[in-house]
């Protein structure tokens, strides 16, 4: 009893009260030395000299709304926030998990486009699985026992951000197989309901993330041809959006979501990766964060952040990877007056205290904590 006391009092209790910042810093310092010296741990950073990568270079590319977004994105974001000082207010935040996450998913669908929420899945593909979580077409479809539809990546996150989830449907508790076999879809009525055909493009207004994605690859092709990106979002309807405006500029495209099989999705692969024609390859953080080799990129674009740092690492190592042979710079795509800002910050946090501690656990980052739940609100 006597090891736990000294335990608690040196490591436990000040890295509860005080986080990475403070005493707690100091008693991170302290568990990194115990635990370096009792564990091997083997990191990818450690080896890329041996594995010979070249250099991988990070950046924010840093967008406020535009004036026709504006509106619109604050009546939003307003709306969340008051929601969330109500249900801290009347005391019941944590039996509220289920709400507040739908709060965060629509504030960061209206920093991609207010499109995401104005024109949602459910108004066009009553035939189509739509997830209980997102609001989009459900990639990888699962069920629960109480037959409610859902993203497999995105209950995965739902089911870790919290202890004891209820169904954001029903709000009974959440019980679903992570690693059942995924529900077929008809292929044709996934198609049917595109955001694309629910909206008349002839009128359709881009957003100024959309913008400034156009405005990177331009760029990019003015400098060097020949290089190859791979975009990323969450939202398959946002990668729709990009598809169309992208095409209409000149940019070859190919795409690649949760909604395809196998077979589809590997010709996908193959098309971006031997035809040279093709400049951007747009994926789906649900369906292609891992176990993807797309060494003929030499780009990432990550159109919206998470607040999970892992996800966008494993992004990222789709083209820093054996193979690899020219420098890779990942774009992280960010308005500056919504809740991305903060979801930037809060991930240097969550890679703070990873980097503190013995490991990457996934849950860990996954986990949205009434502190992290107030700082994406509130901002303090």
């Amino acid at each position: 009893m006597r090891h736990v006391s000294v335990f608690n009092q040196e490591l436990l209790n000040p890295i509860q009260k005080y986080g990475n910042s403070g005493e707690g810093k100091e008693a991170f310092k302290k568990l990194r030395l115990l635990t370096d010296r009792i564990m091997l741990r083997r990191l990818k950073k450690d080896h890329t000299n041996s594995m010979e990568l070249p250099v991988k270079e990070i950046y924010v590319d840093r967008q406020f709304f535009g004036e026709e977004e504006n509106d619109f994105a604050n009546s939003i974001m307003t709306s969340g926030q008051r929601k969330f000082d109500t249900y801290v207010a009347q005391g019941v935040l944590l039996n509220n998990y289920a709400n507040i996450f739908g709060l965060i998913m629509q504030m960061r669908q209206v920093a991609d486009h207010p499109d995401l929420i104005l024109k949602k899945s459910s108004e066009g593909g009553q035939n189509v699985l739509v997830c209980c979580i997102c609001d989009e077409p459900a990639e990888e479809a699962i069920r629960s026992r109480c037959r409610h539809d859902f993203c497999r990546a995105c209950a995965k996150t739902y089911v870790n951000s919290q202890d004891q989830p209820d169904c954001p449907h029903c709000h009974i508790p959440l019980s679903i197989d992570l690693e059942q076999p995924e529900m077929e879809q008809e292929e044709t009525l996934v198609k049917k309901s595109s955001i694309i055909n629910r909206i008349k493009m002839e009128n359709w207004t881009s957003s100024s993330k959309i913008e400034l994605l156009v405005h990177e690859l331009h760029r990019l092709r003015s400098d060097n041809a020949s290089h190859k990106s791979i975009i990323f979002s969450q939202f398959t309807t946002m990668l729709q959006l990009i598809e169309w405006r992208l095409r209409r500029a000149g940019i070859s495209t190919v795409m690649l979501d949760g909604s395809m099989t196998p077979a589809q999705r590997q010709a996908s692969i193959n098309h971006f990766m031997t035809n040279v024609d093709v400049e951007c390859f747009l994926v789906s953080l649900k369906a292609g964060g891992v176990a993807l080799n797309l060494t003929e990129a030499s780009r990432v674009f990550i159109v919206d952040p998470w607040w999970n740092p892992a996800a966008e690492w494993q992004s990222a190592d789709r083209c820093h990877r054996i193979g690899q042979t020219r420098p890779c710079t990942i774009t992280r795509l960010c308005i500056e007056d919504s809740v991305e800002s903060r979801m930037v910050l809060l991930q240097e946090k969550k890679t703070n205290m990873i980097n503190s501690t013995i490991n990457s656990d996934d849950a860990a980052m996954e986990a949205l904590t009434p502190e992290d739940l107030q700082f994406l609100f509130r901002g303090n």
